[in-house]
């Protein structure tokens, strides 16, 4: 299976020309405007962008946006684990570029290149490769689509006449910063408000300031971690160096299953959702309509999903924007910022604290893309600071809500403050409608890129043997069929958890209280302690144990109470 467009075809620059490829993934060349796109070099002092021409307003938001689809498309290619193939196998060993990370018969589709510099500018071989990467996530991609992808670099590889090697495309400090900002803020901060009437006021700020800075302080022992192996790009990466090869396949699992985890809070928020805005239809009704709204979007490209990655930091911001007017504009409680409701300084429920350990990590989740975020930047020295200015946007944001949320509702706080919200008829409707609008469009817009790599990971495996390759090769129709069924399939059992599991609030505390305290909390501790070992001053080696024990008793307890 050819990839459209991967050769026989060149631009004015003699750069092969890729069909249906997003200017903004092409490492070299014209934008879709005109202009000339923008470089970054590594060696500039505030690592921003370069332009060569510059360009408009929609053009520098453009550039944002594509930044972030990029990181997108590359933290999923890098934790995606390809089986074992022959092919796959004879071609890694046969081009130099390219190296095996284990020897676990696994290894991810973005594998080890090796760069060289020339003058002040860095080049990659193949940066073809990245610029076809869209195209092997964006469609019913499978084994045979990484193989032709693979087979047509090995082509130009022995040839004697290679195309100009073309800018390395990295993030600015200012898009970095974007990206990580966006990763941070998803749908964990409509919660946030239960979290704080679980645990109080004491409690519920000491948790989270906790998590704050608990995940700030992980999200740059990754890139120390990371700087110990070069190579090292992704979690997955650190799990080999720390565990081993059992090490990748444990990562690999955690990540499939968080992402299962996550679509079915996306298809539970989508149905409150629909509730909100169309009373009237019943549990079934809404999980019905929701399949036939998501199931969709596992059919459109990466690169059109990314797009759509706006909607959370607007979303984001209208939530806070939106409670902050609701409070001032009515005056008796509930919903009232100038009368609030009666608060617990201590928590009413003490049975009900743990579940806000899981409510308030989930809103810090998404540790798991700082490594693509750091191997992204253009000047990475400035990594460090850029993750102090992303937690900082967010802890506004998030305390606003969750603060703002709390006095307003008190021990009426619903599961999503959302929910709270219209139920107060005084409030503009129109505004509050607009809110639940853009939270409802989340699920929608993520549920495509959350499950694309769960989908392309059973495909990969499904046609990993040469007997089931040549079988598709033989019968065109098997393969785009199988996908299309099997991805229906996969929307189907999502759309099944959420009706046997219709609780947001326990969905959200499974996520905060397992997946992100053990991704951005426990694992980068444990990576930190294994790596650097008696390199470690004591006073160092004393805060990880500390964190470490700390993570794994609120993680423990918060996700046992999520189960009841």
């Amino acid at each position: 299976m050819d990839i459209p467009g991967s050769k026989g075809r060149t631009s004015d620059e003699g750069v092969p020309r890729i069909r249906n490829i997003h200017p903004s993934q092409l490492s070299y060349g014209a934008t879709s405007s005109g202009h000339q796109d923008s470089y970054y070099d590594e060696e500039a002092p505030t690592g921003l962008t370069r332009s060569i021409t510059g360009g408009s307003f929609s053009d520098r938001l453009g550039s944002f946006v594509t930044s972030y689809s990029r990181t997108s498309m590359n933290f999923m290619a890098e934790n995606l684990s390809v089986p074992h193939s022959s092919s796959l196998e004879d071609y890694m060993s046969s081009y130099s570029g390219y190296r095996r990370l284990s020897n676990d018969g696994q290894q991810s589709i973005l594998t080890r290149y090796e760069t060289t510099k020339s003058n002040s500018s860095h080049f990659e071989r193949p940066s073809i490769y990245f610029s076809q990467l869209d195209q092997v996530l964006s469609r019913q991609s499978t084994m045979a689509d990484v193989q032709s992808l693979l087979a047509a670099h090995n082509e130009d590889a022995s040839s004697t006449t290679m195309a100009p090697l073309a800018p390395v495309k990295k993030s600015s400090f200012a898009q970095s910063t974007f990206n990580s900002i966006n990763i941070l803020m998803g749908i964990g901060i409509i919660a946030l408000p239960m979290g704080f009437k679980c645990a109080g006021w004491v409690i519920g700020m000491s948790v989270f300031v906790f998590c704050l800075g608990l995940t700030n302080y992980t999200a740059k022992l990754l890139a120390q971690c990371l700087d110990k192996d070069p190579d090292s790009r992704t979690y997955g990466d650190l799990g080999a160096l720390t565990f081993g090869v059992h090490g990748r396949i444990g990562i690999t699992l955690l990540f499939i299953t968080e992402l299962i985890t996550s679509s079915v809070a996306l298809v539970v928020l989508l149905g409150d959702g629909i509730d909100a805005l169309f009373p009237g239809f019943s549990v079934e009704q809404i999980r019905l309509i929701s399949f036939f709204i998501l199931t969709p979007m596992l059919f459109l490209p990466v690169r059109h999903l990314s797009y759509t990655s706006l909607l959370g930091i607007i979303s984001a911001f209208s939530i806070l924007g939106v409670v902050v007017v609701d409070g001032v504009s009515k005056q008796d409680a509930p919903g009232s910022l100038l009368t609030p409701a009666d608060t617990s300084l201590w928590p009413v429920d003490w049975m009900k604290v743990p579940l806000s350990f899981g409510l308030i990590m989930a809103a810090f989740a998404g540790g798991a893309v700082f490594p693509t975020v750091y191997r992204d930047m253009a000047n990475p020295k400035q990594y460090g600071t850029m993750v102090n200015y992303s937690y900082l946007a967010t802890a506004i944001i998030y305390f606003g809500v969750a603060t703002s949320g709390y006095l307003m509702f008190g021990s009426q706080t619903m599961q999503e403050i959302t929910q709270n919200l219209v139920t107060i008829p005084e409030y503009n409707q129109a505004l509050n409608r607009l809110a639940v609008w853009l939270i409802a469009m989340n699920p929608i817009a993520k549920y495509g890129l959350t499950l694309n790599p769960v989908n392309l990971t059973w495909q990969l495996w499904l046609y990993r043997t040469p007997k089931m390759e040549q079988f598709c090769q033989d019968h065109a129709w098997v393969e785009p069929s199988v996908s299309v069924i099997g991805k229906m399939m996969v929307s189907a059992g999502i759309i099944l958890l959420a009706w046997i599991i219709p609780g947001f609030d326990k969905i959200m505390g499974l996520l905060g209280a397992f997946f992100s305290f053990v991704i951005s909390g426990i694992f980068p501790l444990v990576c930190h302690l294994y790596l650097f070992g008696d390199s470690l001053s004591p006073w160092t080696k004393l805060i990880d144990y500390i964190l470490l024990i700390i993570s794994v008793i609120m993680a423990t307890s918060g996700t046992i109470v999520s189960f009841l």
